[in-house]
């Protein structure tokens, strides 16, 4: 076993106690490669992918990665759905110390811009779905910026083959890295202004997979099926790391679809399932069949704060599953920080940080409140670099989110006497609609550019499904601005999962008798019978959308 890729045991970090195996996530695949060899990590897409064969072909990725100048500290992008190539760019991109931004698939128009452009990457690695996007990049952006597409799009210039990653070419350097060495960018909505992008280490997806197999109990013969994207910390955690880290095999699709959902778990031969939040609603109103309890699964991982309370329940009698709720955010390291783990199960709450972190309960001081006190929820990591470096481009935010040394998570709960954490919503400027986080800012700054807008607000209202979708309130400065028009401006400017549901025309807004601010809260609970519901008039968004 060499010494460059499992540390000496003098310099490893504990864990609870225990020496860490592996500080980085290139030296976690290299071990597991030797010892499991051409067995199946991973099938993506319906294509496998063996332990060695990832070792093997990220190796390839990274030669020539060198060879186009990323060094260690640059950053590779990417924009793609699950597939193969996302894997071999992530841990190629990673093999030379440089950091992998992997940008949510559904981006297009300004979002993608701005959030590519915040990336610094000179290479970015797109699938055939999302090609066509690359076109109305700016030039400037253009000019700068290598780009590969996988399979089966067919590259035409300036666009290159991701096969051209995978040819023979001369094996790069190794870096030294270090557990606090930066590895991925994960562009997760904030309070205010457009998404941040968080700064993760090596060692937090280390730590991720610890926990992973910890909550879930795992062993060598389970496998995990998740549709979960792997441009968020869930689709990584999930689908590649926690099952690597703990010897398993992870079928994962390109998107979740409720009508060949069981199907699919049946033919992976699945004892671990993911549908968090809404997915675990609309599995659970799905109808009833014979098959429901004909699979494998033994458990699943719940993120329950915001789905109809009934939801849980009835999936577990329904489907024979047993399910330990989890709370976790990009910023502390990701999913499982917190968790109600099997036997310790407390109703209604998302669970104990089991030695993982600190958790207070915040007021607007940072005082740390009373058991069953609503307040913001704050975290402090117990292991080193298990939680965000920090902020991309953005220390002034970096330094907010972790004042008093607390890490503000945006999110509302309370405590009991025993620890046990009760999520109870999301600040008010912080919406999540079906699994994504978005900003209501970054929602109203589009808004407002339109020409015939004066003023816009946009809140979070309940889904039928659970979560929230997006509602907006209007001062229009051109009587004649329609419904239509506005959503026609948000589908060619942001991600359909941003578009807003609902619009509502309004004079003005409840203001603060001071300062004339907009009081939020009462807007959100300003009743218009006559709001415009957009599934009413114009149907369903999908990622194929205009916007998508």
């Amino acid at each position: 076993m060499e010494t460059s890729d499992i540390q000496d045991a003098s310099a490893r970090i504990q864990i609870k106690g225990r020496s860490a195996r592996w500080h980085d996530m290139p030296a976690l695949l290299r071990d597991k490669a030797r010892v499991h060899g051409p067995r199946i990590l991973t099938v993506i897409d319906g294509r496998p992918l063996a332990y060695n064969e990832l070792d093997r072909l990220s190796d390839l990725v990274a030669g020539h990665l060198h060879a186009l100048g990323v060094r260690e500290g640059a950053c590779v992008a990417s924009l793609m759905f699950n597939c193969v190539e996302q894997v071999l760019g992530w841990f190629g991109t990673n093999k030379l110390g440089a950091v992998w931004a992997p940008l949510n698939a559904s981006l297009t128009g300004d979002d993608l811009i701005y959030t590519l452009r915040d990336t610094g990457a000179k290479v970015l690695i797109v699938d055939a779905e999302n090609a066509g996007k690359v076109a109305s990049l700016p030039a400037e952006m253009l000019s700068g910026l290598t780009v590969f597409v996988g399979p089966p799009a067919q590259p035409a210039a300036p666009i290159r083959s991701f096969q051209d990653l995978l040819k023979p070419t001369t094996p790069p350097p190794r870096p030294e890295l270090r557990p606090g060495s930066p590895a991925l960018i994960l562009y997760s909505g904030g309070t205010t202004g457009m998404p941040k992008g968080v700064v993760m280490p090596h060692f937090a997806f280390i730590c991720a997979g610890y926990r992973y197999g910890e909550v879930l109990q795992t062993t060598p013969e389970d496998c995990h099926y998740t549709t979960l994207p792997m441009f968020h910390g869930s689709g990584t955690q999930f689908g590649i790391i926690g099952p690597m880290l703990n010897d398993m095999t992870s079928v994962m699709d390109r998107r979740f679809s409720v009508s060949s959902y069981w199907e699919r778990v049946r033919q992976a031969g699945a004892t671990i399932v993911d549908p968090i939040g809404t997915m675990m609603t609309v599995l659970t109103q799905a109808p009833e069949s014979p098959n429901d309890r004909n699979h494998k699964v033994r458990i699943s991982t719940g993120v329950n704060g915001q789905v109809p309370e009934w939801v849980p329940a009835r999936f577990i009698e329904r489907f024979g599953i047993q399910v330990v709720d989890i709370y976790g955010s990009t910023e502390s390291g990701g999913a499982m920080l917190v968790s109600n783990q099997l036997g310790s199960q407390v109703e209604g709450a998302v669970g104990h940080p089991n030695g993982w972190s600190q958790i207070a309960i915040l007021d607007a001081n940072d005082n740390p409140v009373p058991p069953g006190v609503v307040g913001e929820i704050g975290m402090r990591p117990t292991v080193p670099f298990s939680f965000m470096l920090g902020y991309h481009n953005n220390p002034a935010k970096s330094v907010e989110a972790w004042r008093n040394l607390w890490l503000h998570t945006g999110d509302l709960g309370r405590v009991d006497e025993a620890g046990n954490l009760f999520f109870v919503g999301r600040q008010v400027h912080w919406l999540r609609r079906r699994g994504e986080n978005i900003s209501a800012y970054e929602i109203e700054d589009i808004v407002s550019r339109h020409p015939g807008v004066e003023e816009c607000i946009a809140v979070g209202v309940p889904a039928e499904l659970g979560e929230e979708d997006v509602k907006i309130f209007v001062i229009a400065r051109d009587p004649t601005l329609s419904h239509s028009e506005i959503i026609d401006w948000c589908m060619s400017k942001m991600a359909a999962f941003k578009v807003p549901r609902y619009v509502a025309f309004v004079d003005d807004f409840p203001r603060s008798a001071t300062k004339r601010e907009v009081e939020r809260n009462k807007v959100k609970a300003m009743q218009i019978p006559d709001a415009w519901d957009r599934e009413v008039h114009m149907g369903r968004l999908s990622t194929q959308s205009r916007g998508n």
